[in-house]
């Protein structure tokens, strides 16, 4: 998919970008770059599915009322979360007893649309920032509800364990490879007509990887490889890549901002 639209004299004028997150979150990244100008890819690498079973989340959900936290790490486990809640008919107000805990600005956001108006956001809008909140917090018995992805690090459930508090951690979504997107993007690669590729998560590229192999490096040329957060660029170096730009702030309004000073850097 591919989308052009004029924005006087941004550095992104002209740009070509790969998105690579899920189909259904593209769209709002997508319209940032294209309101400066860039052309747009959308080829996602990750695909976002329910879990195997959603009765590990069923059953911890039923009891909402016997936990003291809930921390949620994502858009797409704030989603999952109430829809369970939804689809169980379970009353909204029991959330009002719980400590909600959520990674960053999107998932808050999220949790907004959910009319959840009380809640913490950590600074550090990581892993490592959500068991920081909460160490300061305290968690020695208590019972958390952590409704993760099925590839989440352990590192929430590790650390706030060994704080003392009991952390049950059902999947509530699972990231996928979706069919179809290789020979897509290994066309765009070889016909060299991306600038720069754009991870919003470790998944999208580890699904890259794997979609492409050791050609990656080969089929990149001086496409530029640009990073959401520090985890993702972990993920990126881990493989041997490296990362041609990463925020100070982990969000999509700060990608975007920070790739307009790359560019403008970079014709300087």
């Amino acid at each position: 998919m591919k989308d052009v639209d004029l924005a006087g004299d941004s550095p992104l004028q002209g740009k070509r970008f790969l998105i690579t997150r899920a189909q259904s979150q593209a769209e709002a990244f997508a319209a940032l770059l294209k309101a400066e100008g860039a052309e747009v890819h959308c080829i996602p690498t990750i695909e976002i599915v329910p879990p195997k079973s959603w009765q590990p989340l069923d059953f911890a959900m039923r009891d909402l009322d016997e936990f003291d936290i809930l921390i949620l790490t994502s858009v797409n486990g704030v989603a999952a979360f109430f829809e369970r809640l939804l689809e169980n008919d379970q009353y909204y107000g029991v959330l009002t007893d719980l400590l909600v805990v959520a990674v960053g600005p999107k998932t808050a956001a999220a949790l907004e649309e959910n009319f959840i108006r009380k809640y913490l956001v950590a600074e550090d809008h990581r892993a490592e920032g959500v068991v920081e909140l909460l160490l300061r917090q305290g968690v020695s018995g208590k019972r958390i509800l952590y409704p993760r992805a099925e590839l989440a690090r352990p590192y929430i459930v590790e650390q706030l364990t060994a704080a003392g508090a009991e952390v049950v951690a059902p999947v509530a979504y699972r990231t996928l490879m979706p069919a179809g997107s290789r020979d897509e993007i290994r066309h765009l690669l070889a016909e060299r007509q991306l600038d720069a590729i754009c991870f919003s998560s470790s998944s999208t590229f580890d699904n890259l990887y794997r979609m492409l192999g050791d050609e990656l490096k080969e089929l990149l040329g001086r496409t530029r490889l640009f990073s959401i957060g520090p985890q993702t660029s972990k993920t990126i170096r881990q493989y041997g890549f490296r990362v041609d730009l990463e925020p100070e702030q982990w969000t999509l309004d700060a990608l975007v901002a920070a790739m307009k000073r790359y560019y403008l850097s970079a014709e300087s």
